[in-house]
This record gives structure tokens, C-alpha cells and sequence, in this order.
């Protein structure tokens, strides 16, 4: 595991501050051609096909617009991947860690920090929706984005 001290602090910190955290901070953004009106539209699950971890053209706008935030304003942004529950567990790590990493790639090639960006795998561990149905599957198939500002 290829994790220095300070990128697994600010994880930690970028947890527990997520799970403390009672409100999300307010933003007026672009999304395509829709006006966004806070933070948890630009953060909104990205969702992934079977055993994918490749960015849809249409998560790709949502992405911009969350590149350029992040590029103005003083936030840090944890990617949480996860995978739905078909497959074997060390597979569906991989899988989520593939998904979280591609979005820090893009990201990262839309002018954002990568030290302001940290990865975290769950796997099939933290499913959302049932995994015996089709449907279930595919918002299982997701990544997690979660905003802390920076010394606020």
C-alpha cells in the first residue's frame, strides 16, 4: 500500500470531519445547461456499469463543473469507491478503488490538487440499494463524493 502519513491524516480527518459534519455548505454552479444550487448536486453519486470503472459521458459534465469549484474554492474532496456484491470480495476492493481512482484522474486533469484529493476502497461492504436486483446493483456501483473546506 503505497499511503504516506500526511495523505492518510487528511483521510481520517476528511472522514470523521464528513461524519461530524451537520450541514453541507451552499454553492451556485453550472451543471451542463441546469443551474445547480448547492454542493450536493455537484457531489452526487457517479455510478458505474458492471465491472467498469470508465466515466459516462454525462458524469463527465458533472465532473467539470466539480473540477472548477474545487479549482476556485478552498475545499479538500474525499472519493469514496464501491462496488456492487457480484464477484469475490478481493475483486470488488480492486474494482472500487478503480472507480475512485479514475475520478481523482480526472479531476486531477481538470487542475485540481491531487493532495487536495484523497481515495478510499470500500468494496461491497456499504451497499445503498439491494443487491439481488439489477437496479440495486447499479447504485451500488458508485462513487461517494464528500466536500470539507479547508480551515473552515
Amino acid at each position: 500500500m503505497k499511503v504516506k502519513v500526511p495523505g492518510l491524516l487528511l483521510a481520517i480527518i476528511l472522514n470523521v470531519s464528513i461524519l461530524l459534519a451537520a450541514s453541507k455548505p451552499q454553492a451556485s454552479m453550472r451543471l451542463g445547461k441546469k443551474r445547480l444550487t448547492n454542493i450536493e448536486a455537484l457531489t452526487k453519486n457517479i455510478e458505474f456499469e458492471f465491472c467498469k470503472a470508465t466515466i459516462s459521458d454525462g458524469d463527465r459534465l458533472q465532473l467539470n463543473d466539480l473540477a472548477a469549484f474545487l479549482t476556485k474554492n478552498n475545499y479538500a474532496i474525499a472519493l469514496r469507491g464501491h462496488a456492487d456484491a457480484i464477484g469475490t470480495y478481493i475483486g470488488n476492493w480492486k474494482m472500487s478503488e478503480a472507480r475512485a481512482d479514475v475520478i481523482k484522474a480526472y479531476l486531477v486533469n481538470k487542475g485540481v490538487a491531487a493532495e487536495r484529493i484523497v481515495t478510499t476502497a470500500f468494496g461491497s461492504t456499504i451497499p445503498i440499494a439491494n443487491n439481488r436486483t439489477s437496479k440495486g446493483r447499479q447504485k451500488n456501483r458508485r462513487v461517494e463524493m464528500r466536500l470539507k473546506e479547508i480551515g473552515g
